[in-house]
C-alpha cells in the first residue's frame, strides 16, 4: 500500500445543520512483522523444554495481541449546529471512545502546530470554556492540507461562516508524515 493511500478523508452531510468528517486509517493492521513474530513465538514454544515454552509463547502471545487493540482504525468528528460535536475513535476491534462537547461550552475551534524534534506536526483542536483543549484526529494526525478541509466545514456548520467549497461528495486521501 502507498504512503498516497494510509489515510482516507470521507465527509457525510447529513443535513444543512450537520456534518461528519470521517477519516479512516486504511494501513492493514496485520503485515510481514506480525508473521514474523508469530513464527517466533512458534519456534520458541518448540525449543523450550517441558510446558514452559508454551507458557512463554502464550504470555508472548497475549503481549501481541494486546498491542494490536490499540490500533486505531478511524476517527471522527461530527458537528451539529445549535448542539454540538462529538470526537470519537474507534479502534481496530470496534471499541469506540467519544467525547460530546456542548456548543455553549466551545470557545474556539483552531488549527495549532505542534513541535518535535525533527518535524512540525498540525492538529485540530476544540477549546472548551477556555481552559482545555480536545484534539481531534488525535492518533492519526492528518497532514495540514485535510485539517483545512475539516476546519473550514466545521467552523460553518457550529459557527455560520462561509466555507470555500461545497462537502457534497468531498473525499480526499491523505498520507500520514
Amino acid at each position: 500500500m502507498s504512503s498516497q493511500e494510509r489515510y482516507t478523508l470521507r465527509c457525510v452531510v447529513l443535513s444543512d445543520n450537520a456534518r461528519e468528517y470521517v477519516m479512516a486509517n486504511n494501513k492493514s493492521s496485520f503485515d510481514a512483522l506480525d508473521i514474523l513474530t508469530l513464527l517466533l513465538f512458534a519456534i520458541i514454544s518448540l525449543m523450550v523444554k517441558g510446558n514452559y515454552g508454551w507458557l512463554v509463547s502464550a504470555v508472548l502471545l497475549g503481549i501481541w495481541i494486546k498491542s494490536k487493540l490499540g490500533h486505531i482504525r478511524q476517527e471522527s468528528i461530527l458537528a451539529v449546529r445549535d448542539v454540538g460535536v462529538q470526537v470519537k475513535t474507534t479502534y481496530l476491534m470496534g471499541r469506540t471512545v467519544s467525547q460530546f462537547i456542548d456548543k455553549s461550552k466551545i470557545g474556539e475551534i483552531i488549527i495549532n502546530e505542534g513541535f518535535t524534534m525533527l518535524q512540525v506536526k498540525y492538529y485540530l483542536a476544540i477549546i472548551v470554556e477556555k481552559k482545555k483543549m480536545v484534539v481531534v484526529f488525535e492518533h492519526l494526525l492528518p497532514r495540514l492540507n485535510i485539517l483545512l478541509t475539516v476546519y473550514r466545514g466545521t467552523r460553518a456548520i457550529m459557527f455560520n461562516e462561509h466555507e470555500e467549497f461545497s462537502p457534497e461528495n468531498h473525499e480526499e486521501e491523505n498520507s500520514n508524515h
